[in-house]
């Protein structure tokens, strides 16, 4: 066999558990950690609620002082003014920055 002896199998076994373990575990993880919301969900939550009309812009997170998660900053526009909004995609909480 091209693999050797009945050792370097096992070891070559071993590796694929291992690997296929960690792969897992990572999926796993990501799925717990990532935001319930995307920006384009959290842009249409915001325009619907508030009846505003959001801008696009290149800047759109911010990493939370009080959690160290990030949130998403907007820029809106209500009323004819310009208005500044945070929304949290972990709770759904939205905070108007002016």
């Amino acid at each position: 066999m091209a693999f050797g002896d009945k050792k370097d199998k096992e070891i070559l076994f071993k590796m694929i558990v291992c690997f296929m373990i960690g792969i897992g575990s990572s999926t796993l993880l990501y799925e717990f950690v990532k935001p319930s919301y995307t920006y384009a969900e959290a842009k249409a939550i915001v325009e619907q609620k508030y009846d505003a009309e959001v801008i696009d812009s290149h800047f759109t997170t911010i990493t939370q002082v009080e959690s160290g998660k990030e949130v998403y900053r907007m820029n809106a526009i209500k009323d004819s003014k310009e208005i500044e909004i945070v929304f949290n995609p972990y709770t759904e909480e939205i905070i108007f920055l002016q």
